[in-house]
């Protein structure tokens, strides 16, 4: 089974872009695709001194989330892999100090 990554994002003025961002064997390597968008995104924006609610805040309006769909057509996006949910994590991780596992 193939696993498929895009990348939707929102375009002022216009219904938004999707992006085909990868091609995976398994979930669990589509789901770490997934990951590094948002962390490739969130290392771009995050100045030093930003709190974690600005970083997630500037996420929620001008990154690309990602969404996992199976060769089927069946969305895994809801169940395997929640985007804020990681991409509020890791701008707590970043702006707090605490690590990463």
């Amino acid at each position: 089974m193939t696993f498929f990554v895009e990348g939707l994002s929102r375009v002022h003025g216009s219904e938004g872009q999707v992006r085909h961002a990868g091609e995976y064997e398994t979930l669990d390597d589509a789901i770490a695709a997934a990951k590094r968008m948002i962390d490739e995104f969130l290392g771009r924006q995050f100045e030093p001194g930003m709190s974690p609610k600005v970083l997630f805040s500037v996420y929620q309006n001008l990154g690309e989330f990602p969404v996992i769909f199976r060769d089927d057509d069946r969305t895994y996006n809801v169940r395997a892999f929640n985007h804020f949910g990681y991409a509020m994590t890791r701008c707590n991780e970043m702006c707090g100090g605490k690590k990463k596992d």
